[in-house]
């Protein structure tokens, strides 16, 4: 060998150098390890193997130059069994171990003298004074230590190939629950995301911690105006302590909810639904934090609050139509005793005025009791198919006939722009409809020197659009959210109903209402009516 000292011969290479090459060689197979799991496979296979063979034919020199048997550097061959073992699992290690079991045979049966190769020439000068045996060895100590080297070395094989597969299902399994884990996290923060109750998790201390989209949108905050923020500060009307002593009492799910009223960033009223959960560890003991769930249920308690009414009024209006019903049978008696007077030639002028005024009085209180009993009967819907763009015209036509238009010159006008007025609907509601909506609007215009009323029809495979327009004074903003509102009225001689009917009409009918301004300078109701065509066909179909 030539180690940087010249040219030597194997017997004066010193000790630290020897020492050197040993460290560099382990060094090369720390590297060969490394690069197994950072090459492709084929490659570190490879590699792999020539690694192998090569710690056993380094292990197999250092032993030989170094007195075989009686070496110090034995150690060498189970190192080399264990380096087959961690690239290549339990068939490096098993073909690394026999290749050494392989060497101890042979340099037995040297000391044995069965064979006759002289080592001495290729053993180390200063190896000589580590305490070489002067004595022979007997065959029995020969086989004795042979049989030991190689229980060794057969034991280190399958013991570090056992670990070291055990090691690499371990590394999978990690890799394998570290993938679940993180999938896992994701379900989490999907479900975390999308509940539609508002949750956070508060500390000891009463700050926030966490808090899911829903929290902050029921609270109307943003992430950093939340998070380690005191829920005092967030929610000063709670009266609830996050701050709970470890041993905690459960308390009921049931009494742990409770409702407070706030408001909210618009100062709309809001009201939350609210409890409080104690967050445990593994072991079911308190670990100081709690989660709070929110939901607001506003709309909720709005909608119980307007059933409540709309039972309370069901009850007023039945108890209303009773009454209406027994003002209506003398009201018309009255009204045909006054006729009867108003006829007698002994009455003066002034006494017929005054039958006049009660006449028109009792005819309008009629009228008056016949709109409230239309609009408080119940909502039954007659299903029917008709033409609507028949039904437009003829109350159109009736509308021109009424003294209130002839004798004020209401211009009435209509635009249809359809050939196909079928629809699928409750023809006497929808008559109804249109008669309420075309008086609004001769209603609206007689206040005013420009009376015009326009109706435009229009038409869409799955709709039909009435469009009432007049040339009135319109309708503030202010008053259009209240128009549809029973007994609500902007005129003196106005019930408040006419609207109301369209309204609960339009809605029988899945339809849509809306109001606006119109080009004459008045008010435009555009009703919009689903044709139900489709439904209507898949019956005759069934029927067929």
């Amino acid at each position: 060998m030539d180690l940087g000292l010249g040219p030597l011969p194997i017997t004066q290479v010193p000790e630290v150098v020897l020492y050197k090459l040993i460290t560099a060689f382990f060094c090369f197979t720390f590297i060969v390890l490394l690069a197994t799991y950072l090459l492709p496979q084929k490659i570190h296979y490879a590699l792999a193997w020539a690694s192998v063979g090569l710690d056993v034919l380094f292990a197999v020199s250092l032993v030989t130059i170094s007195h075989a048997t009686e070496s110090v550097f034995l150690f060498g061959l189970p190192l080399a069994v264990l380096g087959g073992a961690a690239l290549l699992e339990r068939p490096g290690a098993l073909i690394a171990a026999g290749l050494c079991s392989a060497f101890v045979v042979v340099i037995s049966l040297l000391d044995a003298g069965i064979l006759t190769f002289d080592l001495e020439p290729w053993t180390v000068a200063w190896l000589r004074e580590l305490g070489i045996r002067e004595l022979p060895k007997t065959g029995f100590e020969i086989v004795v230590q042979a049989a030991v080297l190689m229980a060794a070395l057969l034991g280190t094989a399958l013991l570090s190939s056992q670990l070291v597969i055990e090691l690499n299902r371990a590394r999978q399994r990690a890799v394998t629950e570290r993938r679940e884990l993180a999938a896992l996290r994701v379900r989490y923060e999907d479900v975390w995301s999308s509940l539609p109750d508002g949750l956070a998790t508060i500390a000891r201390d009463g700050q926030v911690r966490t808090a899911n989209p829903a929290f902050l949108r029921i609270l109307g905050l943003e992430t950093q105006q939340v998070v380690d923020q005191s829920l005092k500060t967030l929610l000063p009307e709670l009266d609830w302590d996050p701050i709970m002593p470890v041993q905690t009492v459960e308390i009921p799910r049931s009494s742990q909810t409770e409702e407070l009223s706030r408001d909210d960033i618009a100062g709309d009223e809001q009201i939350i639904a609210m409890r409080g959960e104690i967050l445990r560890d593994a072991d079911g003991r308190p670990t100081g934090e709690s989660l709070l769930l929110i939901r607001d249920v506003t709309k909720i308690r709005q909608r119980e609050r307007e059933h409540l009414n709309r039972e309370r009024l069901a009850t007023v209006g039945a108890m209303a139509m009773a009454i209406a019903h027994e003002i209506r049978n003398p009201l018309a008696s009255i009204s045909g005793s006054i006729q009867m007077l108003n006829v007698d030639d002994n009455a003066d002028d002034e006494d017929r005025r005054l039958m006049d005024i009660a006449i028109r009085e009792t005819e309008n209180l009629s009228a008056w009791i016949g709109e409230f009993l239309d609009y408080a009967k119940p909502g039954s819907v007659t299903m029917e198919s008709f033409d609507m763009l028949e039904l437009i015209q003829d109350t159109l036509a009736a509308m021109e006939k009424d003294p209130l238009v002839t004798d004020a010159n209401v211009d009435l006008r209509i635009r249809i722009n359809c050939e196909d007025g079928g629809i699928r609907g409750d023809r006497k509601a929808l008559s109804a409809l249109v008669w309420n909506l075309l008086r609004n609007a001769t209603d609206a215009v007689l206040e005013v020197d420009r009376r015009i009323v326009e109706v435009h029809v229009t038409a869409e495979p799955d709709e039909l659009c009435i469009v009432v327009a007049d040339s009135g004074r319109g309708i503030d903003p202010q008053e259009r959210e209240h128009l549809f509102e029973p007994f609500y009225t902007t005129r003196v001689k106005g019930t408040g109903l006419g609207l109301a009917t369209v309204a609960r009409v339009v809605q029988a009918h899945k339809g849509t209402v809306d109001v606006g301004e119109a080009a004459l300078g008045g008010a435009v109701f555009t009703v919009k009516i689903p044709r139900n065509r489709r439904k209507e066909g898949s019956a005759h179909r069934s029927a067929s």
